[in-house]
């Protein structure tokens, strides 16, 4: 079984010393932008050589997070991060965006790619799509199940990367939008503000108000089952906490050692030092439910202090981590000659001629004393063989020469090239085109009822879940050339089931099919479905556009976390388009606060949950209940700035608890061009986000 890597936090260079000292396998960090763990320390040009230099001295690998989106006044920025990430000697980038994944390998086509937990991946599918995208690993989305875990394991031979303790976000990874529609702060960009960890409560028409931090998960720890997930043949068990002190990096790095050895882990110790309430394994063992939820209390800061001295002490200095093995030669008139080898690398000196010695000869049992003191390296001597001719000698200060020079060109002899940095040109792009005289209106519809008659004919695109498409075909065949599929945002472990069924919906007429994550693109693939791209794949810039198109996509909706003016200097040669009417969803949570508290008999499909300034957001599960969404309070909505939108292919009206009548009074205001009814926010469109 292959030896699965331990890959640790680091957001300062005392973090760092701290996971190689520990035993790390490879350190993540970030560079000062790009990263989306932007709150932290992180590292500049001259840091990150040192950080690169220092862990590869050890055997070290070294992971840059450049997983934020980017807009396309940043790709300038954006080349000479990854120029700055090559020339350090990064051996990796963890990308979200596509459009980074397709400036990387334009400059720097051997640099290895992991797709980030950002990117949601989810399932089998979602690392197909992955795959084609360029990746070498893909980061699963913390949300898995073991059963789950496995099944992408065996669809793939991708490298396979989990996490395995640290902090777990309500949101899955890269769906959450509350920090960023509350105060501009985007989880997407690196700047979560962490709204979540303030006090909600959730609710239902019957039980108002009951728990208390409902939008808080405790910390994620799966420490003692590393055996089990190396057995399943997961390649790297990532730790969380760019944003944690060091003594944190060195007891999560020790116990996941421990724990790999089969010795005794010590959560006491990891409780102690950072959680939330303790710790939970629920969405692995899938067992979701109110144990899960926690937040930070006082007695789990104060019973931090006393341990953060003890852990000091598991990474004060430098431990040798690199065994070596040493061949020893001296002969009567020859220079004596030291050979050592890293398993990889083998180099050779020479040094002084032995002499007759007066008294006691040398042995290998003297000469280890001398070869074996390799302080200030990272080697350690794991085995010495060699042969010394009868009464031979030599000083300590001939072999501590022999032994200086081997260790100093082994070291040189281990130092790898860094990844080439191509300079040139950006990679073509089409013109931007105008492919109709005004925008189409496409309607996103959660039941087939709110299609009436009276708007029927408004919408060149027309997006049903795919039960309302199957239960209503008939009724909408009139406009079965406009009709698309909606799937479940996260498919989970349902591809095999909606393969089946798309394809069936496919034989009677169905032409499109509405894709909000990549796993959604390899089914349409699959299914030979026109892709449409939905607005949580995160689009923001010409390149992520250009890579959806080689993926198939026909259409796409750029990501509302967009400024409208950063919309507007897209190129791409398929249509765009953007959420013009909708209740967004802030955050897609697979652990349901109002489920947790309250029970969905209960909440009847009209839970919500309550802010601190007494402001609900519905909570409304998906149509196959694998997910709830958060949604915001008031709806998007621009029926009165339609000449600002106008540049736009087309406009998604995206309905939700809408009745029939009042999607058509939607529509008749963005037809007159009259101002929205009621509160409305125009969302991230003119504000944007850091």
């Amino acid at each position: 079984m292959k030896k699965p890597e331990i890959l640790a936090p680091a957001g300062s260079l005392e973090a760092l010393e701290a996971a190689v000292r520990c035993g790390a396998d490879a350190v993540y960090l970030g560079q000062k932008n790009f990263s989306a763990r932007a709150n932290s320390r992180n590292f500049d040009a001259k840091e990150l050589r040192e950080a690169a230099d220092y862990a590869h001295r050890f055997g070290v690998k070294i992971h840059q997070a450049l997983n934020t989106v980017v807009f396309e006044r940043e790709l300038e920025a954006l080349k000479e991060c990854i120029r700055t990430a090559c020339e350090a000697g990064v051996d990796a980038l963890i990308v979200q965006d596509w459009g980074v994944a397709a400036a990387v390998k334009a400059f720097a086509p051997s640099m290895p790619l992991h797709a980030s937990t950002q990117m949601a991946v989810h399932s089998p599918m979602g690392v197909e799509t992955a795959t084609r995208l360029g990746f070498s690993r893909v980061v699963l989305a913390r949300e898995l199940s073991r059963e789950e875990i496995k099944a992408i394991r065996e669809s793939t031979e991708l490298e396979i990367e989990t996490f395995v303790h640290g902090a777990h976000c309500m949101s899955m990874s890269g769906q959450c939008y509350m920090s960023a529609m509350f105060g501009g702060k985007s989880g997407n960009r690196g700047q979560c503000a962490q709204p979540c960890r303030l006090p909600f409560w959730a609710g239902c028409p019957s039980v108002p108000k009951t728990g208390e931090n409902v939008l808080s998960l405790k910390d994620m720890s799966l420490v003692k089952r590393l055996p089990e997930l190396a057995a399943m043949g997961i390649d790297s068990f990532k730790i969380e906490g760019r944003m944690k002190r060091p003594e944190y990096v060195a007891a999560a790095v020790t116990a996941c050692k421990k724990a790999l050895s089969g010795e005794q882990t010590d959560l006491d110790t990891l409780q102690a030092v950072f959680s939330r309430s303790g710790f939970t394994s629920a969405y692995f063992d899938g067992e979701m439910g109110r144990e899960m939820f926690g937040f930070r209390r006082k007695e789990d800061v104060t019973a931090a202090a006393p341990v953060f001295k003890e852990l000091a002490g598991l990474y004060h200095k430098d431990v040798p981590r690199v065994p070596v093995s040493v061949n020893l030669s001296m002969k009567a008139g020859e220079p004596a000659a030291l050979t050592v080898t890293d398993g990889e690398h083998i180099v050779s000196v020479s040094g002084e001629i032995p002499r007759e010695a007066a008294s006691a000869p040398a042995d290998l049992e003297q000469a280890r004393k001398f070869l074996g003191k390799l302080g200030n390296t990272p080697f350690y001597l794991e085995s010495l063989t060699g042969e010394i001719g009868e009464g031979l000698t030599m000083p300590a200060s001939a072999f501590n020469a022999l032994r200086r020079d081997a260790a100093e060109k082994l070291e040189e002899a281990r130092k790898e090239p860094p990844v080439p940095f191509t300079d040139g040109e950006w990679p073509p792009l089409p013109e931007r085109r105008d492919f109709t005289s005004s925008p189409e209106k496409w309607g996103k519809f959660q039941i087939a009822s709110q299609v009436s008659s009276e708007v029927l004919g408004e919408f060149s695109k027309i997006l049903l879940p795919v039960p309302e498409l199957e239960a209503h075909w008939e009724a909408l065949s009139d406009a079965k050339e406009r009709l698309g599929a909606v799937l479940p945002r996260f498919l989970f472990d349902s591809e095999t089931e909606f393969l089946s069924r798309l394809g069936a919906l496919k034989e009677r007429g169905l032409r499109y099919l509405y894709c909000d994550n990549a796993a959604h693109i390899a089914l349409a693939r699959k299914t030979g479905l026109e892709p449409l791209g939905g607005a949580f794949l995160n689009l923001n810039n010409s390149y992520a556009v250009l890579q959806a198109e080689k993926l198939g996509l026909t259409a796409a909706l750029l990501s509302f976390e967009g400024k409208l003016e950063d919309m507007r200097k897209i190129r791409a040669g398929i249509p765009l388009g953007a959420v013009v009417y909708g209740y967004l969803p802030l955050m897609a949570v697979r652990s349901c606060p109002v489920k947790a508290q309250i029970g969905c008999a209960k909440c009847g499909k009209k839970g919500f949950v309550t802010d601190r300034k007494g402001i609900s957001f519905p909570v409304r599960c998906d149509y196959d209940r694998s997910v709830s969404l958060i949604y915001n309070a008031v709806p998007l909505e621009m029926s009165d700035r339609k000449a600002e939108i106008g540049f736009l292919n087309f406009w998604l009206f995206s309905f939700t608890g809408e009745t029939a009548e009042e999607v058509s009074a939607v529509i008749r205001r963005y037809n007159s061009g009259a101002k929205p009814a009621g509160e409305y926010t125009r969302g991230l469109y003119y504000r944007g986000i850091d």
